[in-house]
């Protein structure tokens, strides 16, 4: 990974942005889609001057004679989603860290080393983290998201397209049916109470907490003996139905590995995060292993490598 092409990749497309920005005084979000479909479909010159055009066509001949990995790619589209944020007023933490994005897929990489496998993110956002985790493989694989929010989803047709992605995205609430099976499931779980009417074992229980019913409703696209990865609060396993739901997952599925991550990834007072493990599986007499990260240095990192690999051999 060349850092130099990172910082090449955001310049032209900002660069590109803002000649449409200037021009034809579009917000500067509208104004990175549309450089987006000119780099993946076509150029769309409608309505811009003449110098804008030549500007733009210049810039784009450069990014045709230039070649990116799509990791670089991906790590300037964050800076530019980051921008793009802050023009129309979006949060700048929908997105999840990348140190959390490398662990997601060094756990994947680690149990399917060799594998096409099929992936779904549960709560796609701007699919930062599952293009992260795609580049980050060996191999190839199916990739599917489910997201509702409309600015999200049109963010992530963008980023996958421009990272040559292939990514099928279900435009809908993330506890709704959808049409996939596979090996893993992955998510970053937002902690809420869910309140709106969905048939789930657990919601007709009185259970709304989000992260338990987002578990509940996935099980169903996992395969037998596959896995879902969700990062998750620290409280997780505190809140009201726990109980319930732990009985309810036993029949179905073990609770098998917990990363704790560092306290440095969240705000002051945050009860923390760490990356639940679970496998489609009865595992009998099971007692999950716990793995705690202190920080984030190449130490410490290293170390953690080593253990994660232990733990994938074990489940």
């Amino acid at each position: 990974m060349n850092f130099e092409k990172i910082d090449l990749y955001y310049d032209l497309l900002d660069r590109a942005a803002m000649i449409i920005y200037e021009d034809l005084h579009l917000d500067y979000f509208e104004s990175f889609l549309r450089v987006s479909k000119d780099i993946n479909d076509r150029f769309d010159d409608t309505s811009l001057s003449e110098e804008a055009i030549k500007k733009l066509e210049e810039i784009y001949k450069i990014l045709t004679l230039e070649t990116f990995f799509n990791e670089e790619i991906r790590l300037a589209l964050e800076l530019l989603v980051i921008k793009a944020f802050k023009h129309i007023n979006f949060p700048l933490d929908l997105m999840t860290p990348d140190s959390i994005n490398y662990l997601l897929a060094m756990i994947i990489k680690t149990k399917y080393p060799n594998q096409t496998i099929a992936i779904l993110d549960t709560c796609l956002g701007t699919a930062n983290t599952l293009n992260a985790i795609s580049n980050n493989l060996n191999h190839e694989s199916f990739l599917a998201g489910i997201e509702k929010n409309e600015t999200l989803v049109k963010l992530a047709i963008a980023n996958s397209n421009l990272q040559r992605n292939e990514v099928i995205i279900y435009y809908q609430d993330a506890l709704a049916k959808v049409p996939f099976r596979g090996k893993v499931v992955v998510g970053d779980l937002d902690s809420y109470d869910y309140n709106l009417e969905v048939n789930l074992e657990l919601y007709q229980k009185g259970i709304r907490y989000f992260p338990y019913l987002v578990i509940e409703a996935r099980l169903e696209n996992i395969i037998d003996d596959g896995y879902f990865i969700y990062v998750i609060d620290n409280d997780f396993f505190s809140k009201q139905g726990n109980e319930y739901f732990r009985s309810f997952l036993v029949n179905k599925a073990t609770l098998v590995g917990l990363i704790v991550l560092p306290d440095s990834i969240v705000k002051k007072g945050h009860v923390g995060k760490s990356i639940l493990i679970g496998k489609k599986a009865v595992l009998e007499n099971y007692n999950m292993i716990v793995l705690r990260l202190d920080s984030f240095s190449k130490e410490n990192t290293e170390k953690l490598f080593v253990e994660i690999k232990d733990m994938m051999e074990q489940i």
